[in-house]
């Protein structure tokens, strides 16, 4: 059995969730309006809209999430996956290093308001594409997509939201085979925002959300792909990455994956979040720390991730941009451990804050340690040792970082995140997503909880 008829058949095949992932499913949904609404009036969000608005009436049959605008199903998916991404503050599998919620959601959320699909076949969807676009980048295998220069939110991303959508728009299994297998070859987006800060990441997730749906439109009329798509000789697993490795083709668990899935608290690269929870529990135990206090920061970073977030440390030091910010645990150090917060507004205001910031992020060093190695990618464990002028040294480990499966997120959590990005109200309204029934109208629950044009614009 090829790779695509294995996706497939988990597409297609009945689901029955437990209530606790059930209601996880749900917390996925409400974390993914919180984010995109919060962060519609960026300007690459903007720019997404404005890119497509002179080219549709209001009457497309798909909202742009929190906007009196409406686009084609695509365009939409599109335009929410670019805003959605914009924040660095949305949902993580960490086994795979992707961000599925801003991919499978803005897909089948734009497919679902044009069907009038209900909630809970909405939820059933997304838990399957959750599935498989986290089990593709488990294939792909994360480290050898970095090192092409690949994102694996984008492609493997395409590959789940053409799943999950196949089965919202009821494929048949020959037509879900070849849905995979055309959003195989659309599949794109590579790391090299990372070299000037540019929004190209962002578009990374808003194209495989489109991909997804372009996919199932082609398969859907009768359009063929390869079946060995994904693990052939030229395939995506080749083209990403260094072809099908058997031992990582583990089974597939219904919703398994997105219950692994880990809610984000600080808005920048998930690599630092662990270190990030150290820096800022010792700026609260010791606060007005300043660089003149400390002589040494030595933070243990994942080597997989040290490309994005700490290599090469040079370059680091120079920040211009939110972007340069969000991917940089020198800056992100300096940040922690002298104002005790890591905000979406001290990362918007990064160029500014860099200079004062500089002093401390020359006395950070970044390692790698054994420990932290040997239970990557299971655990994103982190490390972080202090020395302060005076002689102490400050010693600290955690084993997960805030929000990941091994210190999940609450409903107080989420609240309080919507809140920051949207205010108390309307992270309040947002908590209705728990109670709506599964068989309510998406389309009724996007227009009472995220209607258009929050209040504060």
């Amino acid at each position: 059995m090829s790779l695509a008829q294995k996706y497939a058949l988990h597409a297609l095949a009945p689901l029955s969730l437990s209530p606790e992932r059930s209601d996880w499913m749900r917390a996925l949904l409400y974390d993914f309006l919180a984010i995109t609404l919060g962060g519609g009036e960026r300007e690459s969000a903007r720019s997404a809209r404005l890119a497509y608005t002179p080219l549709h009436s209001s009457d497309g049959p798909a909202s742009v999430i929190g906007y009196d605008l409406k686009l084609g199903v695509e365009d939409a998916a599109l335009v929410n996956g670019i805003t959605a991404h914009g924040l660095e503050l949305d949902d993580t599998f960490e086994e795979a290093s992707l961000h599925p919620g801003v991919v499978i959601f803005p897909a089948l959320l734009a497919v679902a308001e044009e069907q009038g699909t209900d909630l809970g076949e909405l939820l059933d969807a997304a838990a399957v594409g959750y599935d498989i676009m986290c089990h593709v980048g488990v294939v792909l295998g994360a480290a050898e997509s970095y090192g092409r220069g690949f994102h694996p939110t984008g492609v493997a991303g395409a590959i789940g939201a053409s799943a999950a959508v196949a089965r919202l728009r009821g494929l048949t299994m020959e037509q879900t085979v070849n849905a995979i297998g055309v959003a195989s070859n659309l599949a794109a987006g590579s790391l090299e925002f990372l070299s000037d800060g540019a929004w190209t990441k962002r578009l990374n997730a808003g194209h495989a959300a489109a991909v997804g749906v372009r996919a199932v439109r082609l398969a859907g009329a009768g359009f063929i792909a390869p079946e060995s798509a994904l693990e052939g000789r030229d395939g995506f697993l080749t083209n990403y990455g260094q072809g099908f490795m058997p031992e990582r083709d583990v089974p597939l668990d219904a919703g398994g994956y997105a219950w692994r899935t880990s809610i984000k608290l600080y808005p920048c690269c998930r690599y630092m979040h662990g270190n990030l929870d150290l820096l800022l529990d010792v700026a609260k135990q010791r606060p007005g720390l300043t660089a003149a206090d400390i002589t040494d920061v030595e933070l243990a970073v994942i080597e997989a991730g040290a490309r994005l977030v700490s290599v090469p440390a040079a370059a680091k030091l120079h920040v211009n941009s939110a972007v340069d910010a969000q991917f940089n645990m020198f800056f992100g150090a300096a940040l922690a451990l002298t104002t005790g917060t890591a905000t979406v507004e001290q990362f918007d205001l990064a160029a500014e804050l860099a200079p004062d910031l500089l002093p401390l992020m020359q006395k950070v060093r970044c390692v790698t340690s054994p420990t932290v190695e040997d239970a990557f990618p299971a655990a994103w464990t982190a490390e972080a040792q202090i020395k302060l002028t005076d002689g102490t040294v400050l010693i600290s480990r955690t084993d997960a970082y805030r929000g990941s499966p091994g210190a999940r997120a609450t409903k107080e959590d989420l609240l309080a995140k919507a809140a920051g990005l949207v205010g108390s109200e309307k992270a309040e309204r947002l908590l209705g997503i728990y109670d709506r029934p599964r068989t309510e109208s998406t389309r009724s629950v996007l227009g009472e909880l995220a209607s258009p044009v929050l209040e504060s614009r």
